[in-house]
């Protein structure tokens, strides 16, 4: 009874456009008032608690690193070497953004920073090449999502913290497979539009220069440290995912120092954009706090994991579909990280009570809400790139559609087959 009031509270408080970390703060001390089990100081206590996890310090180290790439031009080389790359193929420049999608969310973990990057680097571009605006911001909306999927990614850095059944090391090295698998899915999207648009037909592909192709590509090796780094670090157990983030930082800072691109003004506002945020961020992990300890004090994650194996009969191939189903639906209603942060706790219960394996669960789980950030009606990367492209919502969410039908696809094989997400971890841990 308790659950269904919590759960009542927050659904209607979120259905009233109440922030998704006042309604989790609504739902605790309303049922707290209710019924007054525990005293209501507990609130506090666990919000304290909740953001003082040692992992989570890595966000805004991530968050940081991505910043500073932006201010100094680190993101602007990726996008010209990717372009260098592909761009003399038909749809190269099309090609080039989801490769430098991939590249660049493969350093900074964050889907926003990374849409809002890419976008206001290659939508003018774009456009002066032949392609809609619309479908622009479509293809850097869906390429943005493969940020909180490649190392290192934001998501799983709070999953792993707040459900700690699988080690954040683990996390990043399953979503490798299905960032690679989304990221041709895109690719295979973008080949296939680029052809059907006659804007694109009447023009010419895009053609770099040869005699710069080695300039370009020598630019953009210092972005490619980033990765470096933060893989060498953690995967070579020198350091943990907080400090390998710290040192990316450290290190764009560095090289925008030696290359003059970094003055102390431009410093003090990507921390003070870090800054937002991370208090964003941090105020609804902070209110998760309690939120997830009255579930588990009421056994929600055992009850929900029980009442879904007894639909699935058992069989864990159809429970991973329906929990998948369920995660792609509830994506689409609320923003995908505050999922995260409030579903942790049930998946990794429901794993248990199913027998399912939980790195499983936690990268298929992750890789299905951030579908999220680009399917309408509140998916934050759609929403930056109108911001950003100034296209309809109506007209990027139509041109949206190939790319959200590929990665359905991909996110049930990966529910189906779990050597598809656990192969690569197991094969480095022996």
């Amino acid at each position: 009874m308790e659950i269904i009031i919590l759960g009542v509270i927050f659904i209607g408080a979120v259905l009233l456009s109440v922030d998704i970390g006042i309604a989790m703060l609504i739902g605790s001390a309303s049922l707290l008032l209710i019924e007054p089990l525990v005293p209501l100081t507990v609130i506090a206590q666990k919000a304290v608690t909740q953001v003082s996890l040692f992992p989570l310090l890595a966000i805004p180290g991530f968050i940081l690193t991505g910043e500073l790439m932006n201010v100094v031009g680190m993101t602007k080389n990726l996008g010209e070497a990717a372009q260098f790359l592909v761009g003399r193929l038909r749809g190269g420049l099309g090609y080039s953004t989801i490769i430098a999608c991939m590249v660049f969310g493969g350093m900074t973990g964050s889907g926003l920073a990374e849409t809002v990057a890419i976008g206001s680097l290659m939508v003018p571009l774009l456009a002066a090449h032949g392609y809609p605006k619309s479908f622009s911001s479509a293809m850097i909306a869906a390429g943005g999502s493969l940020g909180p999927v490649i190392p290192p990614s934001i998501p799983m850095v709070i999953y792993a913290s707040i459900a700690p059944t699988v080690s954040i090391t683990s996390l990043f090295i399953s979503g490798i497979v299905p960032g690679l698998m989304l990221g041709i899915g895109f690719l295979i999207v973008v080949g296939w539009r680029s052809r059907k648009i006659e804007s694109l037909r009447a023009g010419s592909p895009v053609q770099p220069q040869q005699a710069a192709g080695g300039r370009v590509l020598w630019r953009s090796l210092p972005a490619f440290g980033v990765p470096v780094i933060i893989f060498y670090l953690i995967f070579g157990g020198y350091s943990t995912v907080t400090e390998a983030s710290v040192a990316a930082a450290v290190y764009v800072v560095c090289y925008g120092v030696i290359v003059r691109k970094l003055s102390v003004g431009a410093l003090f506002n990507a921390l003070k954009s870090s800054l937002f945020a991370c208090g964003i961020f941090g105020f609804i992990i902070a209110a998760a706090g309690p939120f997830s300890f009255l579930m588990s004090l009421f056994q929600a994650p055992e009850a929900i994991g029980a009442y879904l194996t007894s639909i699935s009969s058992g069989n864990t191939v159809v429970l991973m579909l329906l929990v998948t189903v369920v995660l792609l639906g509830l994506g689409t209603l609320v923003e995908a990280t505050s999922l995260v942060i409030i579903l942790a706790p049930i998946l990794a219960g429901v794993a248990t009570v199913a027998g399912i394996n939980q790195l499983h669960m936690a990268c298929v789980s992750i890789v299905a809400l951030m579908i999220g950030l680009f399917t309408p009606p509140v998916g934050t990367n759609l929403f930056a790139m109108v911001g950003v492209s100034g296209a309809s919502i109506e007209s990027i969410s139509k041109e949206l559609l190939p790319f959200i039908v590929i990665a359905v696809i991909v996110v049930l094989v990966l529910a189906v087959f779990p050597a598809s997400v656990t192969f690569l971890p197991d094969l480095l841990r022996s």
